[in-house]
């Protein structure tokens, strides 16, 4: 009783945090929503990336994405992020000795900067660090750093904060700055197509060398205001990504809203399954439309499934097992007593008197084997929480009851098969040793 209960409280145990756990974990993939306008031209899109003129489409206003920490599940948000694209070109990358000496620098554009003109890129205007207070007067820290944990920059990044800092700051992806031969500390001189408000040629300082292994690598960031500057479009983004931990996809979250009833609908709402996440986005953001980014979400919700079915079967083995072994130690326990229990019943006893001793015995058993299960799976959970997530189970009380009513059960129902036999001996048949 005690290893059955105790396994079902581990697994109970990691699994009340497991999608936060695995959310967590998860997130290093990057985010699983993209919210765009629905009024929209077609989108032009090569590897995520919006390459339309900044001249056409529509756009979200920038003041509206702190409504994304007001929806129902805005915990869930974990980090979200704006983009706004400017097709630009490179005139003149100067290496750091470049940008020291004139004469050098000089020589930079006439060879490698020439050359350099010829090729486009994009400048993507986003957040890095970003803070904000919530409707709820919480301090919020968003941008690319915390929505792409898994992006590795080789320098510093640019201090968005609200500070002076940010100025004329970029980041170059990892093999556009091989292919200009750029460092941390090198200048660039851009253009862009729509001159915008900013005055051009504009001369940006290379804060870091960005590897994220996607189209990023080839693109050059910089602050989300110096962007809109360029664009001339204050105020306005493209899209916005965000990271939300969610559920795993069930039979209710493939059904169409419109087509339950209003409690199915109250408990599909109130659940943060993608769908309903995106729901609530679109209310928070009218004339927006939002739609998961598909291989992020579905590998984020088939791992948990899976991990929360292996789970679950372990647990209904664990109690069967235990199940069947206290089964089979009553069954020896009413072999041994059938003589004592043919003499109660022949001297008076009811069968609810024999039945009450068993299950009083059951009982015993069942509160002891729980509460040392309830121990050992502690213990089991925090070993499992430290190999695996390298955390601290975080202990909840809630369980103790639940397993302590488990055991029980468990004990119940193991001692049933063995407590209708004993209510089948025939006293003078079992006496007379038949």
């Amino acid at each position: 009783m005690a290893s059955g209960t105790a396994i079902a409280a581990a697994m109970l145990s990691v699994s009340l945090d497991i999608g936060d756990k695995v959310g967590s974990e998860m997130r290093s993939l990057g985010a699983n929503i993209v919210i765009t306008p629905v009024a929209d031209s077609l989108p032009v899109e090569i590897g995520g990336i919006d390459y339309r003129p900044v001249s056409e489409g529509a756009y979200i206003a920038e003041s509206s994405l702190g409504k994304l920490k007001q929806i129902f599940w805005r915990n869930n948000i974990a980090a979200f992020a704006p983009f706004l694209y400017v097709p630009i070109r490179v005139l003149s990358p100067q290496t750091p000795d470049q940008s020291r000496d004139p004469r050098q620098a000089g020589a930079g554009r006439e060879g490698a900067g020439a050359a350099a003109a010829k090729d486009s890129t994009m400048l993507v205007g986003t957040w890095f660090d970003h803070s904000f207070m919530t409707a709820g007067g919480e301090r919020f820290d968003t941008g690319i750093r915390p929505l792409n944990p898994a992006w590795k920059l080789e320098g510093t990044w640019i201090d968005d904060s609200g500070s002076a800092e940010a100025g004329n700051f970029c980041l170059i992806g990892k093999s556009l700055a091989e292919t200009l031969q750029l460092e941390p500390g090198s200048i660039v001189t851009l253009e862009a197509e729509n001159n915008g408000t900013h005055e051009l040629p504009l001369s940006c300082a290379v804060k870091g060398i960005l590897t994220t292994g996607g189209s990023e690598d080839s693109q050059i960031f910089t602050s989300l205001a110096l962007a809109q500057s360029l664009a001339g479009l204050e105020g306005k983004v493209r899209k916005v990504q965000a990271s939300a931990l969610i559920k795993p996809e069930d039979e209710r979250s493939r059904r169409d809203p419109k087509a339950m009833t209003p409690a199915e609908y109250e408990r599909w709402y109130c659940s943060p399954y993608i769908s309903s996440i995106l729901l609530q986005i679109g209310e928070a953001l009218p004339g927006t439309a939002s739609r998961q980014i598909q291989p992020v979400a579905e590998t984020q919700g088939k791992v948990l499934g899976k991990i929360e079915f292996l789970m679950g079967i372990l647990v209904v083995l664990a109690l069967a097992a235990a199940a069947l072994s206290i089964s089979s130690i009553a069954s020896l326990r009413v072999l041994k007593r059938r003589q004592e229990i043919s003499l109660m019943k022949a001297i008076g006893a009811q069968d609810r008197l024999v039945a009450s001793l068993f299950l009083a015995e059951a009982g015993l058993q069942g509160l002891v084997g729980g509460m040392l299960g309830f121990g050992g799976g502690l213990l089991l959970a925090r070993i499992l929480e430290h190999l695996v997530f390298g955390s601290q189970l975080i202990v909840n009380w809630m369980l103790l009851p639940l397993i302590l009513l488990t055991g029980l059960a468990v004990s119940f129902l193991g001692t049933w098969g063995p407590l209708k036999l004993a209510m089948s001996y025939e006293p003078a048949a079992v006496l007379r040793g038949e």
